[in-house]
């Protein structure tokens, strides 16, 4: 079955942090039910957020691997997360491209 990169980044505005909060646990639950879903996670800012222990961890996006029958298939499953639905995720910069890896995953 095809894989998929997703790059999914949150809109900058100053309400987009608490929409994401508010919907996260409904996000992850899902993520975690869907078999589709193969890795994932939140990406953070500022780049040096892992390498210092008390820099700040903001999330500003998703990013995603996921199994699907198509590219309509990645994409129906994308538009109906609730990051999708909650404007979290920016529609306009959201980018599903289909990916290979010589790893299985």
């Amino acid at each position: 079955m095809p894989l998929f990169s997703v790059y999914a980044p949150d809109y900058t505005d100053a309400e987009a942090i608490q929409r994401r909060l508010a919907v996260r646990e409904a996000h992850l639950a899902a993520a975690a039910a869907n078999k589709g879903m193969k890795v994932g996670g939140a990406m953070l800012s500022p780049n040096e957020a892992l390498d210092k222990p008390d820099a700040e961890k903001k999330m500003i996006g998703s990013f995603m691997i996921i199994e699907c029958d198509s590219y309509a298939d990645a994409k129906k499953m994308i538009e109906s997360d609730v990051y999708w639905t909650g404007n979290v995720w920016d529609k306009e910069n959201t980018v599903i491209r289909p990916f290979v890896t010589p790893k299985p995953l």
